[in-house]
């Protein structure tokens, strides 16, 4: 068999095992775009489904997670066209997260718009969580293996990410950062 039907018949597969993975999703609310991969074991907030918008041709990496608080009705998650999503991401709103078309986002990366309550004699199992600050991520850009994209960001358009990084602040269109805090790096 020559490699390009092995690969046109891996794709075959994916597509079929996207659509058995999606159909009771469809049922409670979520709306996917056409052409979505979707990797196994991928937890959905399932009584908030109708809050979360994938574009077409959406690639999301197997073991991920969703999470919108149940009782939160206005937090949205909404992910561009072509946008890929590594394994073992989280991504987690109380307020709204918006991922741009054509991203490349790696595996194990966390982006989460809220906090924990902490404090002196805080318990943080049943303290709560804050109310949240959206988080845009711009179109064409990559993120690196390991990130951390914390509430209140907003990275400008064609950004990259170096991985590891812990990103507290908002960057500007085409800019490189790194770092736990991400500083920038240099402009592209």
């Amino acid at each position: 068999m020559s490699i390009s039907l092995l690969r046109s018949l891996y794709a075959g597969v994916n597509l079929f095992a996207t659509g058995i993975r999606l159909a009771p999703l469809r049922m409670l609310g979520l709306s996917p775009g056409s052409g979505m991969r979707v990797g196994k074991r991928v937890r959905w907030p399932l009584m908030n489904l109708r809050q979360i918008t994938l574009g077409d041709g959406v690639s999301l990496g197997s073991g991920g997670w969703f999470y919108i608080p149940l009782p939160n009705r206005t937090a949205r998650i909404i992910i561009g066209n072509g946008t890929a999503i590594g394994d073992d991401f989280a991504i987690s709103a109380n307020n709204k997260i918006s991922i741009g078309e054509n991203c490349l986002i790696g595996f194990r990366v966390s982006i989460l718009d809220f906090d924990h309550i902490t404090g002196r004699d805080v318990h943080p199992v049943s303290s709560g969580v804050t109310k949240g600050e959206p988080i845009v991520i711009g179109d064409d850009c990559f993120i690196g293996c390991g990130t951390v994209i914390l509430r209140g960001v907003t990275l400008g358009k064609n950004c990259i990410v170096g991985a590891n990084s812990v990103v507290t602040k908002s960057i500007e269109d085409h800019s490189v950062i790194a770092g736990a805090p991400a500083k920038l790096i240099r402009k592209l």
